[in-house]
């Protein structure tokens, strides 16, 4: 149960309590009142924590508790993703590339009252320099790092062995104390975040409790000002359906990305129909994909895992590809928020996304059978198929998230249409941490995935080259989306990475993507609009990314919307509505016995949650 979903902008129960019974006139809101009140934004969710180590985040709820916890140099910027200030106020690049220098925002402190200074930078970039496990994890950018240096306390200056503009100022590497750091034995470890967390962003975690809550403190000394809220919390809801009942009762502002798989259409319709409720459909940045087995492998060619032998052969690839109506999953699936896939890099990022042009694979069944059979994979007397020669019949396992109804739904389909191939698929639902375990040990053959792309491509780019294949075969390394290796992709990859002229760059970017599609060891499937809901009674003022028809959840690179979110019915707006004052008389009357009818009856409500 969450303690804190207890406490909203109301009269704290504690404060109710101690008013007598006969105490029938409804008083007006004071100073006793105020010292018990605390503005609460209450988020939906359903995705356990990886990690609160910033340098190894993966799950899309460490990376929103990150990008409030810690700050960047650089925002990315709410209007159109561009570059803003954030830790440094302004930067420049020498004239060939290599160094770079920071002004670092006179007069920063960490939320423990400690100074921010240039050598809290320098501390964090060198970790990424010589902390093997947390150069590797990172090993797409921090390659490219020589040194990171302070000469004083308000000036940074990095260093880089080839130019690489786009990556200095889109990385977003969280800086971190080191007067806090320092002392871990370990800060690759998971453990050497200790809660509370000692941050620099406007909100910091302070309490967690696995599926139960999130709870983060705002930072009144922000450098940018104190948030509008008290604190965020994250509260936990096994369904989807749950947590938008609870939007529609008052117990949460927001439902979102923060549940996994977000909102469906029919959940958004039902809410569209709440008075208190606004829905918002955008155009999201987030793939859905279908990671097929070709075989897992160390960096030194030992194979590992026990993916179907099938899967190595592009063919087999192909046809399952061609085998799949992305424009059918988006209509019926989505009911028609989102777009088919390409590739990695969504269409909202216009100038990086490769469009296929005449190359895309079209639906059809009778050729994706055709090209098994050219490759002698024959249907054995049960109707399916065997590897060539009549051996290991093409049976693969199929793992999708449990808590996602959308991917079940994607199952069913993508299932049918691999049957008329002659494939046998063996579906299985599994809890995401379990999936993900699986995917990295390569003990699977088909299983979904999705990420959210931010504006510079080379980070997902970068999780398909040869140089992040894990060294072994325990899972523990997971930089590598799924395997892939291609020197002619790690070739245009390098020369995009530096290239200065986004014209040219955009050209290299779009020929990886289609490298990708060609050799199709990911079938991405569609392009998913961000389904969201809040309520507009008690949240007010989130700044949207982008400004125009932006999302509210999954922004990338800072959270502007819970950062510039402040409460509805604040005493600006005229203190705390009629309904308030009404229900604290009515519970007046009734004294303890409500309160303790009032705590059961939440109480209740928090374990049908769980």
């Amino acid at each position: 149960m969450n303690p804190h979903a207890l406490t909203r902008r109301c009269l704290s129960a504690a404060a109710a309590l101690t008013l007598s019974a006969g105490a029938l006139a409804v008083a007006a809101p004071g100073a006793a009142a105020q010292e018990n009140d605390v503005d609460t934004l209450m988020i939906a969710t359903n995705q356990e924590v990886d990690t609160f180590n910033p340098f190894k985040r993966r799950f899309t709820i460490t990376y929103e508790t990150s990008m409030m916890t810690y700050e960047t140099l650089v925002r990315i910027g709410a209007d159109g993703y561009e570059p803003v200030p954030g830790l440094a106020t302004e930067w420049t690049e020498s004239e060939d590339g290599l160094t770079w220098t920071f002004t670092i925002r006179e007069g920063s402190t960490w939320s423990d009252g400690e100074p921010l200074t240039a050598q809290d930078a320098a501390y964090t970039y060198n970790l990424l320099i010589e902390n093997q496990a947390i150069h590797d994890w990172n090993i797409d950018f921090a390659a490219n790092l020589v040194s990171a240096e302070a000469p004083d306390d308000t000036t940074f200056v990095l260093t880089l062995a080839e130019p690489a503009p786009a990556e200095v100022l889109y990385r977003e590497v969280y800086i971190v104390p080191e007067h806090v750091w320092s002392t871990y034995p370990d800060p690759s470890a998971d453990d050497a975040n200790r809660l509370p967390l000692v941050g620099s962003g406007p909100f910091q975690v302070t309490e967690y409790e696995t599926d139960e809550f999130i709870r983060l403190e705002a930072n009144e000394d922000y450098w940018d000002g104190a948030p509008g809220f008290d604190e965020v919390v994250y509260d936990y809801y096994v369904e989807t359906d749950a947590a938008v009942a609870a939007l529609e009762a008052g117990e949460v502002d927001i439902v979102g990305s923060g549940m996994q798989g977000g909102l469906n259409p029919a959940q958004i319709g039902a809410l569209e129909s709440q008075g208190h409720v606004t829905t918002n459909d955008a155009q999201g940045r987030r793939y859905v994909s279908l990671t097929l087995n070709h075989g897992t492998v160390t960096q030194d060619g030992t194979e590992f895992g026990d993916g179907h032998p099938a899967l190595k052969d592009p063919v087999v690839r192909t046809a399952m590809h061609t085998a799949i109506d992305k424009q059918a999953l988006v209509d019926t699936v989505l009911d028609g928020s989102g777009t088919p896939a390409t590739s990695l890099i969504p269409s909202i990022f216009e100038q990086w996304h490769w469009d296929g042009g005449g190359e895309l694979v079209e639906f059809d069944i009778d050729a994706a059978n055709r090209m098994l059979d050219d490759a002698g994979y024959a249907r054995g007397d049960d109707g399916i198929r065997t590897m060539p020669g009549g051996g290991e019949p093409l049976r693969f396992r199929f793992y999708h998230h449990a808590d996602n109804t959308a991917y079940a739904t994607v199952v069913e389909f993508v299932t049918e249409w691999w049957a008329e191939l002659g494939l046998d698929i063996e579906a299985e639902a599994i809890e995401q941490g379990t999936l993900n375990d699986l995917a990295y040990l390569g003990e699977f053959d088909i299983a979904f995935s999705g990420w959210g792309v931010g504006p510079n491509p080379t980070e997902q780019l970068g999780m398909h080259t040869c140089a992040v294949l894990p060294t072994l075969t325990d899972g523990s390394e997971r930089s590598s989306e799924n395997s892939y290796c291609n020197p002619e992709y790690d070739a245009l990859h390098e020369q995009q990475k530096v290239e200065s002229d986004p014209a040219a760059r955009a050209e290299l970017v779009k020929r990886q993507q289609q490298l990708l599609y060609e050799d199709a060891p990911v079938i991405w499937l569609y392009y998913q609009n961000v389904l969201e809901a809040y309520n507009h009674d008690t949240v007010t003022d989130m700044r949207t990314q982008p400004a125009e028809g932006g999302m509210i959840t999954g922004q990338q690179g800072f959270t502007w919307s819970y950062y510039t979110a402040r409460p509805s019915n604040t005493e600006e707006d005229g203190g705390a509505p009629v309904w308030v004052w009404v229900a604290v008389a009515a519970a007046v009357v009734v004294a303890a016995a409500g309160a303790i009818v009032f705590a059961m009856r939440r109480k209740q409500t928090a374990d049908e949650r769980e």
